[in-house]
């Protein structure tokens, strides 16, 4: 048989693939790194690199950060510079292996092969029968039976020389969806037609500036500020948001914090500032947003409470004006019927003119109310007694006509406060969706599928997965229904987001305010993702649903909020087999580690398999 000349590049390449994902779990696998992993496995290494640059300046012992750096280079056929950052890693984590080994591939794709064989060396002699030491092995018999390794330098030097005169555009997404630029345009001119320009240059300007870099945005902080503060148009200030979040400065993050604290902004404008500040999520952020998330909850609680004290006070004064009313009925009934009986003196009155039975047309019987005049003649009033009956009544019908006003007023009243009380009983309803909420990161109940309208259920037009109505709230057939509004719906999605970004913490002091902020705004599209939350935190009453997800099929299309949830799955699943015992899961993780297509999965399984082995190796 023809001895092999050259290295496959592919052989090259796919042993870095799986180096990367089997690197050990000595070093810290942090959020900045878990958001690199997973803009490297969908290709985006310009935005993985800026991850791993953040954790580089966050946690500069991390030498993952630099491994993984030094791992964007290698793909970018930068192998000089990939191999600067794995001898960082190197001299953080000398005794690492997987160091090792990249800095050998780095070494060998330069050509230098004597210096690759050290780095193989040290592989093999600090983890035999590792993963590690079998690539160094396999490694080192290709050089042997090559004899050199030319051809395949050459190989990697062209794809090299390719790479560094090619143009590479910067490609950032948002949840605007920021226009992508080679950044050809200054941004000082970019700055001036976002300050000065006409609405559709202000526009595409507040597009632009999200393709530039933090360090290049963070002089005009300043002056994105002013921008905020002056301008109206809603989708300017959104996208001027998420710039101001990309400068990710102390300032910068205040700012944000006080969109996110002021009542002035509505619920969609404090989502896009909670999206911006997202990006850079660390543990004094994290305790600011719980604060917020309390006070959402505290104060939600407190309007209720408020509620039904104004709906028992108003009840009291109801009762009380019914009390005056039914009175004032009662008095108006008896002054009428006294009214009746003078008319009907009067009226039985033949001396009195103008009263006499022959004053009535024919076939009239007299007035309502009034008795009919007896056959015999009553005794006749006196002039006297005719004027003082007559000025009796007319004090009664002016008594009358104030109980009447008084009547009406206690009416518009009663009518006013039943207002005011059915605006209370609206308040205590929670007016919240109960289908798919648009919370940051979120994924849907089942993957591949939008959710499905229930039988008797309105339909679902317009955006989809958001019902435009819901049915009756179960169990309390006595109280209106409301139809969940914008509003209510961006506060409960603003709420949800705080949710799910508390449990990537990890600390079990938030849990009962979680546990409230659930109570307050659940939704059922979200209940998976609050069952993730309670495993973060330590509860795992949700961890056989959780599994069951590792095991559905994947969207048709790669959705990097679906692996980047059941990366943390995977990664709960570890902490849960760290403090129980279930083989079935363990051979999961075994499988997922092999055979996952997405390497941000296989990364999170290796990581939780190094735990449970750590734990079974325990006394």
């Amino acid at each position: 048989m023809k001895t092999r000349k050259i290295i496959s590049p592919v052989i090259i390449f796919f042993c870095f693939f799986f180096v990367s994902v089997h690197c050990v779990n000595s070093a810290e696998m942090s959020e900045n790194i878990k958001k690199g992993l997973m803009k490297m496995s969908m290709d985006r290494l310009d935005e993985a690199q800026s991850y791993f640059e953040r954790e580089q300046q966050s946690n500069p012992k991390n030498g993952l950060a630099y491994y993984y750096t030094g791992e964007i280079y290698y793909r970018k056929a930068d192998f000089s510079k990939a191999l600067e950052y794995y001898q960082k890693a190197i001299e953080i984590e000398p005794a690492n292996s997987a160091y090792h080994l990249g800095a050998g591939m780095a070494y060998l794709s330069l050509g230098q092969k004597d210096k690759a064989i050290e780095e193989f060396q040290i592989v093999i002699s600090n983890d035999p029968g590792t993963y590690q030491a079998k690539q160094a092995e396999l490694q080192l018999n290709m050089l042997k039976n090559t004899g050199k390794n030319t051809d395949v330098i050459k190989k990697w030097q062209t794809a090299e020389k390719t790479a560094q005169t090619g143009t590479i555009v910067k490609k950032e997404e948002t949840i605007q969806t920021p226009t992508t630029v080679q950044q050809a345009i200054p941004i000082e001119t970019v700055v001036k037609d976002l300050r000065f320009g006409t609405l559709t240059k202000r526009k595409e300007a507040s597009r632009l500036l999200y393709s530039f870099s933090s360090t290049q945005l963070e002089s005009f902080l300043q002056q994105f500020i002013s921008c905020m503060n002056k301008e109206k148009d809603d989708e300017i200030k959104k996208n001027v948001l998420l710039v101001i979040g990309k400068v990710q400065t102390k300032e910068a993050s205040e700012y944000l914090f006080g969109v996110l604290d002021s009542p002035d902004y509505l619920f969609d404008t404090k989502m896009v500032a909670l999206q911006a500040l997202s990006e850079s999520i660390n543990p004094d952020v994290a305790e600011k947003l719980k604060d917020i998330l309390d006070n959402m909850v505290t104060r939600k609680l407190k309007m209720r409470e408020i509620a039904k004290a104004k709906i028992e006070s108003i009840e009291k004064t109801i009762d009380d004006l019914d009390v005056q009313r039914i009175t004032l009925e009662s008095d108006r009934a008896k002054i009428q019927a006294r009214l009746q009986e003078i008319n009907g003196k009067l009226m039985m009155s033949f001396e009195t003119p103008g009263f006499g039975p022959e004053s009535m047309p024919p076939g009239a019987t007299g007035l309502p109310g009034v008795p009919p005049a007896p056959e015999t003649p009553a005794e006749a009033l006196s002039p006297e007694q005719i004027k003082q009956l007559k000025a009796e009544a007319k004090k009664i019908e002016a008594d009358i006509k104030a109980k009447e006003r008084q009547l009406n007023r206690i009416k518009n009243q009663i009518a006013k406060l039943q207002e005011e009380k059915a605006k209370n009983e609206a308040i205590l309803v929670k007016k919240y969706s109960t289908g798919a909420v648009k919370v940051i990161g979120a994924v849907g109940t089942k993957p591949s599928q939008q959710p499905v309208p229930t039988p008797g259920m309105p339909g679902m037009p317009g955006v989809p997965g958001m019902p435009e109505a819901f049915p009756d709230m179960p169990g309390v057939p006595s109280q209106p229904t409301f139809t969940a509004g914008p509003e209510e719906e961006q506060e409960q999605a603003f709420a949800l987001s705080i949710v799910k970004i508390l449990g990537k913490l990890g600390k079990p002091d938030y849990m009962s305010i979680i546990e409230k902020a659930w109570e307050e705004y659940k939704a059922d599209s979200f209940e998976l993702e609050y069952g993730l939350v309670r495993a973060q935190l330590g509860f795992y009453e949700y961890i056989d649903s959780l599994v069951k997800r590792l095991q559905e099929d994947y969207p048709s299309s790669a959705d990097p909020d679906e692996i980047a949830f059941r990366a943390d799955i995977v990664k709960v699943l570890g902490n849960y087999l760290y403090q129980h015992e279930n083989q079935d899961y363990v051979e999961l993780l075994g499988y997922l580690a092999e055979s996952d297509p997405n390497e941000a999965i296989k990364t999170a399984a290796y990581q939780a398999l190094s735990k449970v082995k750590t734990q079974q190796g325990k006394p």
